[in-house]
Order: structure tokens, then C-alpha cells, then sequence
């Protein structure tokens, strides 16, 4: 069992927030009560906050050299009036130091809280629902922690115990070869992971429900026996892919892409993988046809191509933007009916900007989009309408 040490901090309904001081170095702001931050918040110095609840409307920067310590705060983070989902996030500038202690942090809307970190990391019982921490050139000492997304990426060192996850994820190097092997989902398990892009995490009692790799350039990763994967690239290069779901290699080894069906020079080998879905990030001057695809996040940058054939896209994040075109025929896009079971696809949506064009036709879809900048849209024979179409600025509806 997990020892869990919940800080007493109930909002009343009758009490009124004090709006949070300015935080200068060596300054400690103590409750009990509540305070609130509207806009954004930043940490230079030392700076120290305790027994409190603490509203955070805004996103929060974290200089270079300075010392962030949070011990018995409840965070209610909520997104500004009209600003995207995870605009109250938190990043570090440069290496820090964060000490998190018998913490909890809420969302409130669509807000998913995502804290990228960079120097040093110690968390001793912080609970969090639907948020995401980035570990980035990080030394990590992280006991009793519960989230969304833990990433491990780009030399940091984590020590972790007491871990309950939904993603386990990590970011490869553009020309790394990586191995993963014999991680189960939904138990307990202990090992030593050598993660993406020099990455290394010593792991103790950590339960996840899925391993999430994102594969960069021309990185090569061999998986074998992972009880669930989403697996995720980034391509700039031509060709055609069917992206299967379930356990793939079982009888030889599943490559992807396959031999001969692009000219992708990225590649997982699969043995015995349990795969939920993929991530496709297009980018540059791709040109490429997914056919029969399970697809979480799909974006198109650049001068990308792309066409999506009786395909699920959950749309948990479905982005074209520059002059991409996408083209949909069939199949389903959207998940907002899972959202009670994928917290996470609560913010499923289409969004256009920029010069880019999609086009879809026969497509039961499962969300709204969202249509700015110069950017066109065209909806043919929905099987299901969109929930909604939002258009800004110049962007047009074609009929």
C-alpha cells in the first residue's frame, strides 16, 4: 500500500481568495486559507509556499537558479477565459530546483496542467489528476506520486518509488537505437529503464496502465513483451501505413514501417507488443496514406500531406497547420463519449490555422473543430456532424 498524507484544505464556498503576493526571494507565504493567481506567475529566488489552497489561472515560468518549494498546497489550476487547452503550465528556464511535498493539484474546465522541468526534482507524496510532469536534464527523487504522464527524457536521472501512472513515456534522439522489454501494465513492477535520448529511471512499486514512446529522426526501437504501447513519430518522408491495434509480433516480429512501403527511416520492431494506439506528428514535405489506422494524436505541419482512409482518429489532439492539407474518408474522428473512461480525450477537437485545408468525407465524427487564421474545411456526407465548427478570422467553410 501507499502511505497517502492529504493535506486538510477545503475551499468554502463562502470564503474569499486573497489574491497571492508578489513572490521575491527568500519569501514564504503561509496559510491556512486561500489565494488565487490570475496571469502569469514567476519564480526567481527562493520561494516557498505552505498550508494553503492556491487558485493558478496562468502559466507559471520557473527561472534558471531559483528554488520553487511547495509543502501542503492544494493547486486548482484553471486555463484564462478563451486560451488554449494547458495554457497554465509550468516551465523551467533553465535548471531549477522543485521540492513538491504532501501536495495535490486539480484541473478545473478543460485545463491539463503539463510542467516541463529542467535541475533538480524532489516530490515526496504530490496526487494530481489529469495533469503531466516532463522531465528534461532532470536529477529526479520522486516517492508517492500519482499522474497523468511522467516523462523520463533527455539525460535525466529519476529514482522512483510508489508510482501510479496512466502513461509511462520517454523521447528518443534522432539517431538512437533503444530496447524495452518485459514491462507490464495495471501491477506493480521494479526495474531499471535505459529511457530515450540518454535517459535513465530506477524504478520500485510503479504501476502504469501505458508505455508511451515518441521515436524522432532516424531512431531505431525494439520492444518486446509491453503489456500496453502507444507508439509515436514524427515523419518527414513519403509512403503508406496501416497502424494496427492489439498485440502485434506474437508469431515473428512486426516492422514498422513495413519493407518496401515507404521511405520512413525510422523503424519499431515489435515482439509480443500490446499496442492501443499511435501518434503521427507530420511534418516537412511527408506525403503519406494511413489505411485501417487506430490513431491518437494526429498533426500536420509544414508542407505535409496527408490522407487518412476508414481510420479511428480519437482526435485527442488533431492539429493542421502552414499549408498542410488532410484528407479524411471514413471511418471515425473524435472521442469525446470515452472522455469518462480517457479523462484525457475530454479535450478531443479539430483545429485548422494557418493556410491549411481538411477535407472530410463519410466521417462519423466525435468532436468539434475549430477553424482559424486562412484556413479552409470541408465536411461531405457526415455519417455523424461535427458537435460544432468554430470559425475565425479569415478561415472559410466550403461547401
Amino acid at each position: 500500500m501507499i502511505p497517502l498524507i492529504f493535506a486538510a484544505l477545503p475551499l468554502l464556498q463562502q470564503e474569499v481568495a486573497r489574491p497571492l503576493p508578489v513572490l521575491t526571494n527568500g519569501m514564504v507565504v503561509s496559510g491556512p486559507g486561500v489565494f488565487r493567481q490570475d496571469g502569469p506567475l514567476r519564480i526567481e529566488g527562493d520561494v516557498r509556499l505552505e498550508n494553503m489552497t492556491l487558485m493558478i489561472s496562468g502559466p507559471i515560468t520557473v527561472v534558471k537558479g531559483a528554488r520553487l518549494e511547495l509543502k501542503l498546497v492544494h493547486l486548482l489550476v484553471s486555463d484564462p477565459p478563451n486560451s488554449a487547452n494547458g495554457s497554465s503550465n509550468l516551465h523551467c528556464e533553465g535548471a531549477a530546483d522543485i521540492v513538491i511535498t504532501d501536495s495535490t493539484m486539480e484541473p478545473k474546465g478543460g485545463a491539463h496542467p503539463i510542467w516541463v522541468l529542467e535541475g533538480r526534482l524532489k516530490v515526496v507524496n504530490f496526487q494530481t489528476e489529469n495533469s503531466e510532469f516532463h522531465l528534461e536534464r532532470t536529477e529526479g527523487d520522486i516517492t508517492n506520486f500519482k499522474i497523468f504522464e511522467l516523462e523520463i527524457s533527455r539525460s535525466s536521472r529519476v529514482r522512483a518509488k510508489h508510482l501510479r501512472l496512466v502513461f509511462l513515456s520517454t523521447h528518443s534522439g534522432d539517431h538512437e537505437k533503444l530496447q524495452f522489454d518485459r514491462i507490464p501494465v495495471d501491477r506493480p513492477f521494479a526495474q531499471t529503464l535505459n529511457m530515450g535520448s540518454g535517459a535513465q529511471a530506477d524504478l520500485e512499486d510503479v504501476q502504469i496502465q501505458f508505455f508511451l514512446l515518441y521515436l524522432h529522426g532516424e531512431s531505431e526501437a525494439a520492444l518486446r513483451h509491453i503489456g500496453r504501447a502507444q507508439l509515436a513519430f514524427f515523419p518527414d518522408c513519403q509512403g503508406r501505413f496501416t497502424l494496427s491495434r492489439g498485440v502485434l509480433g506474437s508469431r515473428e516480429p512486426a516492422v514498422i514501417p513495413e519493407a518496401g512501403a515507404s521511405n520512413c527511416r525510422f523503424k519499431f520492431t515489435l515482439e509480443d507488443v500490446n499496442v492501443d494506439t499511435w501518434d503521427v506528428y507530420a511534418r516537412g514535405k511527408s506525403d503519406l496514406t494511413f489505411e485501417g489506422s487506430y490513431i491518437d494524436e494526429l498533426t500536420a505541419n509544414g508542407d505535409a500531406k496527408l490522407s487518412v482512409r476508414n481510420s479511428t482518429v480519437y482526435a485527442d489532439w488533431m492539429a493542421v497547420a502552414d499549408n498542410a492539407q488532410v484528407a479524411v474518408d471514413g471511418g471515425t474522428v473524435g472521442a469525446l463519449s470515452v472522455a469518462k473512461e480517457r479523462p484525457d480525450l475530454a479535450t478531443s477537437q479539430i483545429r485548422l490555422s494557418g493556410s491549411s485545408h481538411a477535407a472530410f468525407s463519410g466521417v462519423k465524427f466525435d468532436c468539434g473543430i475549430v477553424v482559424t487564421d486562412r484556413a479552409t474545411v470541408q465536411v461531405d456526407h457526415p455519417v455523424v456532424a461535427p458537435q460544432y465548427i468554430h470559425r475565425f478570422d479569415k478561415s472559410k467553410i466550403m461547401n
